[in-house]
């Protein structure tokens, strides 16, 4: 709904493993991310033409 495939996302949470047993008696596991906040950090390509200097135009993240 807030976002399109590709568009660069952070998201600051926790990542929570899980594991069951499936009704044939197999292992399974789970790997569910529980956002607690999430930062846009690009905009849709359809929204590009609004406010040119919000879209991130570069493909690293300077540290």
């Amino acid at each position: 709904e807030h976002c399109e495939k590709g568009m660069k996302v952070l998201v600051h949470g926790r990542i929570h493993y899980s594991k069951w047993i499936d009704s044939m008696g197999n292992d399974r596991y789970g790997c569910e991310i529980i956002a607690e906040k999430v930062d846009f950090l690009s905009r849709p390509k359809s929204a590009e033409n609004e406010n040119p200097e919000l879209v991130d135009r570069d493909d690293e993240i300077p540290f």
